[in-house]
C-alpha cells in the first residue's frame, strides 16, 4: 500500500497534543528570530559545502515487518571504540571550522564554563557571566548561585586532556529521532552525551555536557519523504555488528552529512537559530548542562550564538538562556500576587491542566511560557523544583485548592483506579517529573513509589542522570523512554499509517520532558 508524500504536510494542530517521552526539558522557519525577553539575533553563519540533492524516494510502500529493537545501536551507541571517534575537542573544532570564528576549541569551552563565574571573577572579561544584568537565563529572577564551583573549569587546561579529572569523555551518542515535529523543520535531536572524568571515582564532581543538535529537515516541510534517509541510518546500526561500520556510519552522520544533509555537528544546530521565543517542543539544538560540582545539582542550558546582547561584533559563544519547561517554584504559591504569578497560575490551569491529567503518560504534558522559566533546574534545596510543597497552603485558599477545583469540574477524575486518584498534589507531582531536575531525579520529589496519580507512575533514574560516567543506563531508559523510542521510529519507517506516524512525532505547541 502506497501514499503519496504531499499528504504529510504540516497543518494546525489541536491544544491536546500528543507526547513522544523523552527522558529529561520549535520555531518557525526562515531565519534568525530575536527574543522578546532581549536575545539578540546572530549574524549568518556559512553555510556547510553543497551536497548532493535529496533524492526523491517516490511513494512509500507499507511494510509492517520493518521492526527497531529498543536495546540496539538504533536507539544509543556506548561502543568505546565507536566513542573514541566523537571526542569533545573534534566535535568543538568543527563548530569553530564552520563557523569561520578565530577561537580555539579550548576557549570556547571554557567561555562556556566562565558564563558561571560572577563578572568580577570572570576570566574573559567580554563574556556572559551569572551576575550580568543582560544574562538571558535569568531575565525572570537573579542567578540561585553565583558564581558555581563549575566556574573553575574556565581556567582548567585539562579539559582536553586525556586522564585529566577536568577532561570529558563521550560516554554515548543517542538517536532522539523521536523529537522529529510533525510541522517538519527538522529530523530529530541526534546528542552526544560528554562525562567529566572525575566523576568515574568523586561522586561530588560530576559534570555532564549533552549536545543535543536538531537536523533540519532539507524540504522544510515533508517529514515522510525528507527525513527518511536519517531514520534508516539510525535503523541500519540496529543489526550491525562490525563496530568499525557503525562508527563510519555514525562519522557521516554527525561530521560530513548523509546526501542532502548537512552534518549534525554544525553551529546552526545547537541553538544559533533559536530564540528564548521558542518552546522546548520547536527548538533548534542546544547544549545543557547537568553539574555537581557544588550542591545543589542543577542543569542549565545554552545556545550557541554569534553576537550577544550588547556586543559590538561577532563572535562565537555559548550563550545562557532559561532552562525550558522550568517555571519558578514561586509562581506556584498562592500567596504570590505579582502580575507573573497570577498569570502563571492562569496558564497552568487553563492551558495544562488538561494535559497534565491525561491517563497515559506519553500523553502527559507543561506548558510553560518563556516568561516564567528559571535559569537552574535544581534538583533540592529551596529553589528546587518542588512544585507541591509551594502550592499546598491553607486548604480553600491556596493554588492546589484551585487546581483541584479544575480537576473536579473537568472530570479528570473519571475511571481513575480506585484508591489512586488525580488529586492537586499528584498533577504538581506530574509537572515536577516534566522539569529536567524533576525528570533526573523524581525519586527527590515524589516518594519512593514516584507516583503520579490515577494508575501513573515516572520511572527511576539513577540518581541524578539517565546515562552515568561509565554508560549505565536508567531504568526509565530501558523499560520506558526506549520501547518508545524504537515503537516511533519503527512505525515511521514501516510507512503504512500516516495519520498514526504524524500521532507519533512532536507537536508543534507544547514542551516535553528531554
Amino acid at each position: 500500500m502506497a501514499y503519496g508524500l504531499s499528504r504529510f504536510v504540516s497543518r494546525p494542530l489541536a491544544a491536546a497534543a500528543v507526547l513522544v517521552l523523552a527522558g529529561c526539558g520549535m520555531q518557525p522557519e526562515g531565519g534568525i528570530i530575536p527574543s522578546n525577553m532581549g536575545e539578540t539575533p546572530d549574524g549568518p553563519i556559512p553555510d556547510t559545502p553543497d551536497h548532493p540533492p535529496l533524492p526523491d524516494p517516490g511513494a512509500l510502500t507499507c511494510n509492517p515487518d520493518i521492526t527497531v529493537a529498543a536495546d540496539s545501536r538504533a536507539l544509543v551507541v556506548r561502543d568505546p571504540s565507536v566513542l573514541a571517534r566523537f571526542s569533545l575537542e573534534r566535535v568543538l573544532s568543527q563548530i569553530v571550522s564552520l563557523a569561520g570564528e578565530d577561537i580555539t576549541p579550548e576557549e570556547l569551552l571554557r567561555r562556556l564554563f566562565d558564563a558561571q563565574n560572577a563578572a568580577a571573577e570572570g576570566v574573559f572579561a567580554d563574556n556572559p557571566h551569572c551576575d550580568d544584568l543582560d544574562n538571558a537565563a535569568f531575565k525572570n529572577g537573579a542567578a540561585l548561585f553565583c558564581p558555581r564551583a563549575e566556574g573553575a573549569l574556565a581556567s582548567s587546561a585539562g579539559l582536553f586532556e586525556p586522564g585529566h579529572p577536568d577532561s570529558f569523555v563521550p560516554v554515548a551518542i543517542v538517536n532522539r529521532f523521536d523529537l522529529t515535529p510533525q510541522f517538519g523543520s527538522t529530523c530529530g535531536e541526534h546528542r552526544i552525551v560528554y562525562a567529566k572524568t572525575s566523576g568515574r571515582t568523586d561522586p561530588a564532581n560530576r559534570v555532564f555536557l549533552i549536545f543535543e543538535a536538531a537536523l533540519p529537515n532539507p524540504s522544510g516541510f515533508e517529514v515522510l519523504s525528507s527525513c527518511r534517509p536519517v531514520a534508516e541510518a539510525w535503523a541500519s546500526l540496529g543489526a550491525e555488528a562490525d563496530l568499525e561500520i557503525v562508527a563510519d556510519k555514525l562519522e557521516q552522520l554527525f561530521f560530513t552529512g548523509l546526501p542532502g544533509f548537512s552534518p549534525v555537528v554544525h553551529p546552526d544546530h545547537y541553538g544559533a537559530v533559536s530564540s528564548e521565543s521558542d518552546p522546548y517542543s520547536g527548538s533548534h539544538g542546544q547544549v545543557r548542562v547537568s553539574q555537581q560540582m557544588q550542591a545543589p545539582w542543577e542543569m542549565r542550558e545554552y545556545h550557541l550564538k554569534r553576537l550577544l546582547p550588547g556586543a559590538m561584533k561577532l563572535a562565537l559563544r555559548f550563550q545562557p538562556v532559561t532552562v525550558k519547561n522550568n517555571p519558578l517554584p514561586d509562581l506556584f504559591d498562592g500567596a504570590n500576587d505579582t502580575e507573573t504569578a497570577l498569570s502563571f497560575r492562569s496558564e497552568f490551569v487553563n492551558m495544562s491542566l488538561w494535559d497534565l491529567g491525561q491517563k497515559e503518560l506519553p500523553k502527559v504534558r507543561m506548558q510553560t511560557g518563556k516568561q516564567f522559566n528559571m535559569g537552574e533546574s535544581v534538583v533540592s534545596g529551596d529553589a528546587s523544583v518542588d512544585y507541591a510543597s509551594r502550592a499546598i497552603g491553607v486548604a480553600g485558599a491556596d493554588f492546589a485548592s484551585e487546581i483541584q477545583t479544575s480537576i473536579d469540574a473537568l472530570g479528570l477524575n473519571l475511571d481513575c483506579p480506585p484508591g489512586d486518584p488525580l488529586t492537586a498534589e499528584s498533577v504538581l507531582h506530574r509537572a515536577t517529573s516534566l522539569t529536567c531536575a524533576g525528570c533526573h531525579a523524581p525519586q527527590r520529589f515524589l516518594g519512593p513509589d514516584r507516583s503520579l496519580g490515577c494508575g501513573l507512575s515516572f520511572p527511576s533514574t539513577l540518581g541524578e542522570v539517565h546515562i552515568d560516567e561509565n554508560g549505565t543506563l536508567s531504568q526509565a531508559l530501558t523499560d520506558v523512554f526506549l520501547p518508545r523510542r524504537a515503537e516511533v521510529l519503527s512505525m515511521f519507517l514501516q510507512a503504512c499509517d500516516v495519520e498514526a506516524i504524524k500521532d507519533n512525532l512532536e507537536p508543534g505547541e507544547a514542551a516535553i520532558p528531554k
